[in-house]
């Protein structure tokens, strides 16, 4: 029998689903810059919070890779716990993943681990290339956590910032 969570999983989250998940992500990315979250927390002042930390963390290429590697961590922490929160299952994880990522404005196809196609993408318009490629460590960690496994890794091939239609990317097992 399939739980509530189970029957959602193929479509767009509802809007309270889509609230909650920007204050939740913008708490994660606010934690991982050692900054305050703007409020209220929507889709757009996400996008444009995020783009904003990415920008004056990339003054500096030390404290891009810290805030970058800080980001990947935080990511991991929180695919982890809706992996524990909703009993995901391997069979599971990429239908989960896909739901929250289209929650954000970002269409998912493809599986986990595997390859894996996001677009039309809701922040390729706001983003720059830098501020995509810097955004894969949240991308990267969200999906470790989900599957559970710390070694994999995104291995991006094209980006929607970089002109390419879509971004295609692979998470591949690092062990």
């Amino acid at each position: 029998m399939f739980s509530a969570f189970e029957t959602l999983l193929d479509h767009t989250p509802p809007a309270w689903v889509r609230r909650l998940e920007a204050t939740v992500l913008m708490r994660t990315f606010a934690r991982a810059f050692d900054v305050e979250p703007p409020t209220p927390a929507t889709l757009p002042a996400f996008r444009e919070f995020t783009a904003a930390c990415m920008e004056a963390a990339s003054v500096d290429p030390d404290i891009a890779a810290r805030y970058r590697d800080r980001l990947g961590q935080a990511a991991y922490a929180l695919g982890a716990r809706v992996r524990v929160l909703f009993a995901v299952c391997p069979s599971q994880a990429f239908r989960v993943t896909r739901f929250f990522y289209r929650g954000i404005g970002i269409e998912l196809t493809g599986g986990l681990p595997g390859n894996l196609w996001f677009g039309p993408c809701y922040f390729a318009a706001r983003y720059t290339p830098h501020d995509c490629c810097f955004m894969s460590a949240f991308d990267e960690g969200f999906m470790r956590g989900i599957v559970g496994d710390a070694s994999d890794a995104l291995v991006f091939a094209s980006r929607i910032t970089e002109g390419a239609p879509c971004c295609c990317a692979r998470l591949q097992s690092g062990a």
